[in-house]
């Protein structure tokens, strides 16, 4: 019977070392028996012709065996989501079936097992050994081992001809993995790094640190010698470029092409058809390494589809019942529509937290001289901030449901109400003596003039992805306007925005979102130089001067340098004690003071949508692309009633 099995809501005199899961051994020993293994059916004909081994064959020796929300769930359906287009606004799709070795538990705070069976830290947390299950395979069958994380960082993240320049955050940590056994793998840094597992469970999730090594050293020069040849042939410029169709440290960029459908995973779900330019289609991993308390194999749900629409679409979609679950992207303004349906509409609405409004950022390494030292210049960010009423785009845009703040990291214990307040009033006389403290005086038009006597203009390249609605960047430029700095806006896709951002060619950028403070803690490059986890935002050209080590680029200020030594600082320290404050601290200090990232509005939170078909779905308490969205809340143990 389905209410015999122990559950969240019922965990039934359960005792669980960390929240809503157990490892098999301690499972079984509290059953007092063996744990039998049950059959999706979606395989069970697959098993009878002879193609699949039967499920015990499949699980791991040691199963994850996690306790549902409210029941013990059923399967089949499809899990039903929308996006703006590939590459763009696709991480909550993602995150319904995405691993990692840790995650987040959905209290925001815990971090627990998830591929890793368990970790153990050197006593100076400058090394941390890794506990895979034993007998986990690929979703081809394969076997996944310490040789899959070791070949992950040794022949991707560390080859040169992948990564010119070692990715974030391993090279400044000196990083090494070595293989212990078939089940064991040993990470060494070359100070402490007590935010590793933070950052796997947090932003570095969707960077899954390992690759299957069997499927993907057919492409790699080190284990094919012909590699570079067969690449060639096949119209690729070299060897990389065809192991990138294949692999990708954003996992989601494989399965956006046919190439996809031939890449293994250890995710819950994998491609099943030739994606289009609608949609892509996927199927529950027959190989998933996690069970229910009743021994049944997740996922319960047997198919995810993922269609591309236009964000004008997305609404009437929701309405008609045609979403399952959506919230990345989603603006506010259509809350109280959503809220009116969601009877008829058979779904629910929840507004967690999601953390800061949309922000601008100023590129202080334009490629034009005259911009660059206006916009390094903080008297010109301070004035920009000012310029803005917030109270305003509030009540417009966000329903008053936000409050004015800068962009900071949101739940951080050393941030001040002052911290958040700084600069944030709506107060345009001192903006504009400020802008006129700068020499920069107003023409016959009211536009101010430059040092070179051209007109202040400033190029508004947005991206809806990152700006939520049309609206925001046309009441901003009239607030700029109103102090004389002349603001043409044009809308282009993400991937634009990418790709100018990796030029330096943008005026201004708003791809940023603030993290909560165990994602801060992880990846404190979010909050300095280049202000982003996966795609450079502003900065490039210090980071080349950084990486090349002064030889190319350019040299940043003092203020750049020391919050890139605060971030080197910051991995090492352990939430609560004096110094992590006290470097947390002047972090926010320096960030504020040269007002790099302009916030508009704190306390923002992000329309999440739920059919009430699904079941074993939680209150999301906080959801953002910091923590995977959907990640930390389980979609593997969703189910259709």
């Amino acid at each position: 019977m389905a209410g015999q099995w122990p559950v969240v809501s019922n965990p039934k005199g359960l005792a669980t070392r960390f929240p809503q899961q157990l490892e098999l051994d301690p499972y079984e020993k509290y059953q007092g028996t063996w744990l039998d293994f049950h059959e999706n059916p979606l395989f069970a004909e697959q098993v009878k012709k002879g193609l699949l081994p039967p499920v015990e064959q499949r699980l791991p020796a040691d199963p994850l065996v996690v306790l549902p929300y409210g029941e013990i769930g059923r399967y089949g359906g499809t899990l039903r989501g929308i996006a703006l287009a590939y590459e763009s606004g696709t991480a909550e799709i993602l995150s319904w079936r995405q691993t990692n070795l840790v995650r987040f538990n959905d209290d925001a705070r815990t971090i627990v097992p998830n591929v890793a069976k368990a970790w153990k830290w050197d006593e100076d947390y400058a090394g941390i050994t890794f506990f895979l299950r034993k007998g986990h395979r690929w979703s081809d069958g394969a076997p996944f081992t310490a040789d899959d994380v070791v070949f992950w960082f040794n022949d991707i993240i560390m080859n040169r001809e992948i990564h010119p320049e070692v990715p974030a955050p391993w090279g400044d940590l000196d990083a090494k993995i070595e293989k212990i056994d078939a089940a064991t793998v040993k990470w060494t840094f070359n100070k402490p790094y007590t935010t590793l597992l933070y950052y796997l469970g947090g932003v570095g999730s969707y960077y899954a640190p390992y690759a299957p090594m069997h499927f993907l050293k057919a492409f790699h020069s080190s284990y094919n010698p012909k590699a570079n040849e067969t690449a060639v042939k096949k119209g690729f410029k070299n060897w990389t470029q065809l192991f990138r169709q294949y692999w990708s440290k954003w996992t989601d960029s494989v399965v956006r092409r046919p190439a996809g459908l031939r890449v293994p995973t250890l995710e819950s779900h994998i491609l099943n058809e030739e994606p289009t330019p609608a949609s892509r289609k996927f199927i529950a991993n027959p190989y998933y390494f996690k069970v229910d308390t009743a021994g049944n194999q997740l996922p319960y749900i047997d198919y995810h589809h993922e269609r591309f629409l236009k964000r004008k679409e997305w609404a009437g979609e929701i309405i008609n019942g045609n979403v399952d679950q959506k919230s990345q992207n989603l603006p506010l303004d259509l809350y109280p529509e959503l809220k009116k349906s969601q009877k008829n509409g058979n779904f629910i609405v929840q507004l967690p937290q999601t953390g800061a409004g949309p922000a601008i950022i100023f590129n202080k390494t334009h490629k034009d001289p005259v911009l660059r030292e206006i916009f390094l210049d903080a008297r010109f960010n301070h004035a920009m901030s000012l310029a803005i009423n917030r109270d305003e785009l509030n009540q417009k845009l966000f329903l008053g449901l936000c409050k004015p703040r800068q962009a900071l990291p949101q739940n951080t214990r050393f941030i001040t109400r002052a911290d958040k307040k700084f600069m944030a009033g709506y107060a345009p006389d001192r903006a504009n003596a400020l802008l006129d403290g700068m020499g920069l005086k107003r023409g016959g038009n009211g536009i101010r003039i430059r040092k070179d006597g051209l007109p202040l203009g400033i190029t508004w390249e947005y991206t809806l992805q990152y700006v939520w609605s049309h609206e925001f960047p046309k009441l901003v430029a009239g607030y700029w306007r109103d102090i004389g700095i002349q603001v043409d806006l044009k809308e282009v896709t993400t991937g634009e925005t990418r790709k100018k951002q990796q030029n330096n060619t943008l005026d201004i950028t708003s791809e940023w979102m603030s993290p909560f403070e165990p994602t801060l803690f992880a990846t404190p490059e979010t909050f300095m130089p280049p202000y982003a986890t996966v795609h450079p935002i502003m900065g490039r050209p210090w980071m080349e001067w950084k990486n090349s080590h002064g030889v190319s680029g350019i040299q940043p200020p003092e203020w750049v340098l020391g919050l890139w030594e605060l971030g080197r600082d910051f991995v090492s320290t352990i939430p609560g004690t004096d110094w992590y404050d006290a470097v947390g601290r002047e972090i926010v200090r320096i960030n504020l003071e040269n007002l790099t990232i302009i916030g508009t509005l704190g306390e923002v939170p992000l329309v999440t949508i739920v059919s009430t078909r699904l079941a074993n779905t939680p209150a999301w308490k906080i959801n953002s692309f910091y923590y995977g969205y959907a990640y930390p809340y389980r979609a593997d143990q969703w189910y259709f009633k």
